[in-house]
């Protein structure tokens, strides 16, 4: 029986439009459209172990960006998130049939205080975010905080994420996996293995 479904949030809870990210911020912030690491700073960020302004100076480094400009396209980016709705539809469904549902997100303290305003945070049983734990996925630390924190069992649970190695770490303590990516059908797949296991 599947009984709890663990959102990462960008990408998945959360999405951007990346002709958008393009259009406005340039090539300043592809790394967040390709799956691939991203850069050591943006990492630490989400670690808790950066601050926004010293990421800020980096970022302004790497881009030949004047302090004020990098800054702005930290906010643009930050603004450029919105809730998927699919997802969105997907998780009420899921807490009407009493499952419950929990954020594992790696998220930096100062974007993830800004995403609670969407009301769709109201509705999480739990939260994992990488700044509080000084954790980031795929460190399988971070897995087993969230199963323990919760005492979820991972027979029991389905994890949606939108990296390919996030969802290959959650699988080696045998849970579920959806990956998202661009074909959209992220939380018709999550439904699939509740059928089929709930069946």
């Amino acid at each position: 029986m599947i009984k709890n479904v663990i959102f990462d949030l960008g990408g998945v809870v959360l999405g951007r439009d990346f002709k958008r990210l393009g259009e406005v911020l340039g090539n300043t912030f592809a790394f967040i459209s390709a799956d691939e690491a991203f850069p050591e700073y943006w990492s630490e960020f989400d670690r808790g172990t950066y601050t926004r302004s010293e990421v800020t100076r980096m970022l302004a480094d790497d881009y030949n960006l004047t302090l004020e400009d990098a800054d702005s396209q930290v906010q643009k980016l930050l603004e450029l998130l919105q809730p998927i709705p699919e997802t969105d539809e997907l998780i009420r469904e899921l807490k009407a049939e009493g499952i419950r549902c929990y954020v594992l997100s790696n998220m930096s303290k100062e974007f993830y205080a800004e995403l609670l305003k969407f009301p769709v945070f109201e509705l999480f049983d739990g939260a994992v975010v990488s700044y509080q734990e000084r954790l980031n996925k795929p460190d399988s630390r971070i897995y087993e905080t969230i199963l323990s924190r919760y005492g979820l069992v991972p027979s029991e649970t389905i994890f949606a994420d939108d990296k390919a190695a996030n969802t290959a770490a959650a699988e080696e303590f045998g849970i579920h996996t959806v990956t998202y990516d661009c074909n959209g059908d992220g939380p018709e797949r999550v439904r699939q293995i509740i059928r089929r296991e709930n069946k």
